[in-house]
């Protein structure tokens, strides 16, 4: 893909169309990958089926940073307030399930037992990591603070992470999509 973004773009056989919106987010999940940084990927998906119910966006916000934060401080031989943030850099994507997507542009209201299907894309970037450095001590401390409260143990059914070698364009637009119809600053967060 070059550097200006079209219009469009087809991916696994679907037409995408993009905003200002979903342009700026995939310029900045894209300067993540830049050279001499290792990138990671964070997927959680919630359970349908939680027992105690799942978190919302503002308890998913807090509990992701409050991991990364949590790791620096048990890890970090020299921490000190906001090291987390000189060290990584992170991008998180949140998005509904499809059908709670889709139903956002009927003007009939979904039944209230419509499962919302609430999940995160989360890219986190190091530059050097130092030798004390653990990404699956951060993804611990993350997936520990999000299983955190007792009665939600379970609203998880999936959480999963992996390193990306080399970032895919289309991978990333793909999870702007949610954004054409409503741009929504508030399904993102970032630290930098």
């Amino acid at each position: 893909m070059n550097e200006t973004l079209n219009s469009s773009y087809n991916y696994q056989g679907k037409t995408y169309s993009i905003n200002p919106f979903q342009k700026k987010v995939f310029s900045e999940i894209k300067s993540l990958s830049q050279k001499n940084n290792t990138l990671y990927y964070v997927l959680g998906k919630q359970n349908p089926n939680s027992k105690g119910g799942n978190l919302n966006l503002k308890q998913m916000k807090n509990f992701i940073k409050r991991g990364i934060r949590r790791y620096f401080q048990r890890y970090s031989p020299m921490y000190h307030q906001g090291l987390e943030n000189e060290m990584v850099k992170f991008y998180c994507v949140f998005e509904t399930n499809k059908d709670f997507n889709q139903s956002q542009k009927e003007s009939v209201l979904f039944d209230e037992g419509f499962y919302l299907g609430l999940h995160f894309h989360l890219f986190i970037s190091i530059s050097q990591p130092p030798n004390w450095f653990s990404f699956g001590l951060l993804f611990n401390s993350i997936c520990s603070e999000l299983t955190s409260l007792s009665y939600r143990r379970d609203c998880f059914s999936h959480l999963d992470c992996e390193k990306i070698e080399n970032l895919d364009e289309y991978f990333i637009l793909y999870h702007t999509k949610q954004f054409f119809d409503r741009p929504s600053p508030e399904m993102v967060m970032k630290n930098n």
